[in-house]
């Protein structure tokens, strides 16, 4: 058989990177970065380059097992299917859709068709329970979406391309991209701040990877932003450097904002932070004098204590600062498929009334919802692509839950920790392995500087007898006698594709999952698949405009950016207590997450790229004068 080579896109992060795949015998032989890709031009990073491990992996589930006598054991597709439904049936039957809850990780999160069915799983039964790993790594930037701008799907990044002025806390792009925003070369493009005349800081408690390229380090005491941002906040008020007309045009909430920020001066947040009131300060001279500033955030603030309260204060301070929705500043972009209205009224849990975010729930109380007595008591879990034993806290405890479950399903590619404690395993398939648009932080959310859009058929069919994880979702609903989505003519169309896909040639066009596709890629008015299958390359998009948010695309009921979320404020008062301790510990250490090149999360240990030599296990780093001091060395 000869050698083919199609072009793709890599799905395991914000980057997306064009991707040149070589293959043979239907195994991947060789991934090269696509150097005439609109957006990445030849970027690619060695996770996505090593897709074709992932897929071929040695571990990789190929049919799939039912635990019996604490053992997995093969079984057929139709057992597997006829079993699980007449379970999930009898459960919803006797407790209800709350009883009926998800998982879904992130190597299929990225994803648009699998993670698509999978609401429409849920809603099949009335349930709503869907958690994610967004809880541990992004929860507080959708939560504050949700109040600053009126929608999670609301988010801004900053303009890269034309700030003079970057504020970069806890993130390191050298070895981890980027966060809520798509910058494929991101050390490029942020070295060419500082080359173009620029500012660059680093707010990070090491000194990262990053840092040591180029910019200036700031060390910062580790989960203590949230008191530079005050700080912060404090002296661009003092110094009168709000753009007072256009906070009253399109926002709401200053007078309060300034009661926030009013006993914070940079004197008193250095106590805690260990960032000097002068360097704070010339920090907010850069940015005040900059034609065009941002403060943007990532996975080392969305990680901490206070990461909801820190992006509300940066977006605060860049939307009064004249920086929202400016060139050079933050940008709200456009995303490539209409938006969905926002929720008028978002769920809560029973346990503790803790409220839903972005429609999902706290990934943190899985296990009381699986262990708490009562109406509501999750007793079926499906697991998608997920590790949270690995990804989520409380490990143990989450392992007693998933054991006192009544029905467990994870659908992967390889069997991981959790998987462990599964009633059943079904194979899923890989990114190679299905046809895809990029995922919704861009089509939906527009997190892209330079817009453009994709769209991939498969590359290499699936082993043995791996199955698209939408099929299987579909196919459940059926077996359990519930219409996907909750809507007969939705299933009528599902039963008839499936019917129809077994047949020779029609069955290439009855596939559900690019018949999806081609309907969303037609409703982005960028005509189909066929259409699209002419930019293999990526299609650029026209370019996002300042000015075109503010007044016209925030989704408050105001229509204005609301600078005081009420109970953000009001948790801004708790800060004096944690300020008090931390005064208290400013001599202790503290434990901070580090990102590693050569992995992610907790899906990448089945490559032995990934795991080689140093690689097979998690150190702790420390500085040798505090190990010294300690006795450690």
């Amino acid at each position: 058989m000869a050698i083919k080579q199609q072009k793709t896109f890599c799905r395991i992060c914000e980057a997306q990177c064009g991707l040149i795949v070589q293959t043979e015998h239907d195994r991947v032989l060789d991934i090269k970065p696509n150097t005439e890709h609109v957006s990445s031009q030849g970027y690619a990073c060695i996770k996505g380059l090593k897709m074709g491990d992932f897929a071929h992996s040695p571990d990789r589930l190929t049919q799939p097992l039912k635990k019996i006598d604490g053992k997995f054991e093969p079984i057929t597709w139709s057992q597997a299917i006829t079993e699980i439904g007449q379970r999930l049936k009898s459960i919803h039957a006797e407790y209800g859709g709350q009883s009926i809850a998800a998982y879904m990780g992130n190597p299929i999160g990225f994803n648009l068709w699998p993670s698509t069915v999978m609401t429409f799983f849920l809603k099949a039964f009335d349930a709503d329970k869907l958690f994610t790993p967004g809880t541990q790594d992004c929860a507080n930037k959708f939560a504050g979406g949700e109040r600053l701008f009126g929608s999670a799907n609301d988010q801004v990044f900053p303009d890269i391309e034309h700030t003079q002025c970057l504020i970069a806390v806890g993130s390191n792009p050298l070895i981890s991209k980027m966060s809520f925003i798509s910058v494929p070369k991101p050390m490029e493009k942020l070295a060419a701040i500082e080359q173009r005349g620029g500012k660059v800081y680093w707010l990070n408690p090491r000194f990262t990877e990053s840092a040591k390229r180029f910019g200036e380090h700031v060390a910062i005491r580790p989960d203590t932003d949230v008191f530079f941002m005050l700080g912060f906040l404090h002296e661009v008020i003092a110094r009168g450097a709000v753009q007072q007309q256009r906070v009253a045009d399109f926002m709401r909430g200053y007078a309060t904002l300034i009661e926030v920020s009013e006993p914070w001066t940079p004197e008193r947040v250095a106590e805690v932070t260990q960032i000097s009131a002068s360097q704070l300060r010339a920090m907010v001279d850069c940015y005040l004098a900059a034609d065009g500033a941002a403060i943007y955030s990532s996975t080392g603030v969305n990680q901490s204590r206070h990461g909801l309260l820190v992006y509300w204060l940066q977006e605060a301070i860049n939307a009064i600062t004249g920086n929202l929705d400016k060139r050079g500043g933050v940008l709200a972009g456009r995303g490539v498929f209409p938006k969905f209205d926002p929720p008028t009224l978002l769920p809560r849990s029973r346990i503790n009334d803790i409220p839903y975010v972005n429609s999902t729930i706290p990934a943190g109380i899985m296990a009381d919802e699986i262990l708490t007595p009562g109406k509501g008591k999750v007793r079926a879990m499906f697991n998608m692509s997920g590790n949270p034993l690995l990804s989520c806290g409380g490990s143990e405890r989450l392992a007693e839950a998933f054991s006192a479950l009544d029905l467990f399903v994870c659908i992967d590619i390889v069997r991981n920790e959790t998987a462990e404690y599964a009633d059943y395993i079904l194979p899923g398939l890989h990114s190679l392995e299905r046809a895809d648009v990029p995922f919704y932080f861009f089509t939906m959310m527009g997190l892209m500087p330079n817009r453009s859009f994709d769209y991939t058929d498969e590359v290499i069919p699936p082993p043995a007898q791996a199955r698209d994880e939408g099929l299987i979702f579909r196919q459940l609903c059926r077996a359990a006698g519930r219409p996907l989505s909750g809507s007969k003519p939705f299933q009528w169309l599902s039963n008839g594709a499936e019917f129809l896909a077994k047949m020779p040639v029609i069955g290439k066009l009855a596939r559900l999952d690019k018949i999806f596709l081609g309907g969303m890629i037609r409703s982005a008015n960028l005509g189909g698949i066929q259409a699209m299958r002419k930019f293999p390359n990526g299609r650029k998009l026209s370019p996002n405009k300042p000015g075109d948010y503010l007044g016209q695309r925030v989704n408050t009921p105001s229509g204005k950016v609301e600078l005081a979320p009420a109970d953000l404020v009001a948790r801004v008062k708790s800060l004096e207590q944690v300020y008090l301790q931390e005064i208290k510990q400013k001599n202790e250490l503290k434990l901070i997450q580090k990102r590693e090149r050569f992995t992610h999360n907790s899906w990448a240990h089945n490559v032995e790229a990934f795991i080689a030599g140093d690689r097979h296990t998690n150190y702790l780093y420390i500085h040798s004068d505090d190990a010294i001091s300690r006795g450690l060395a």
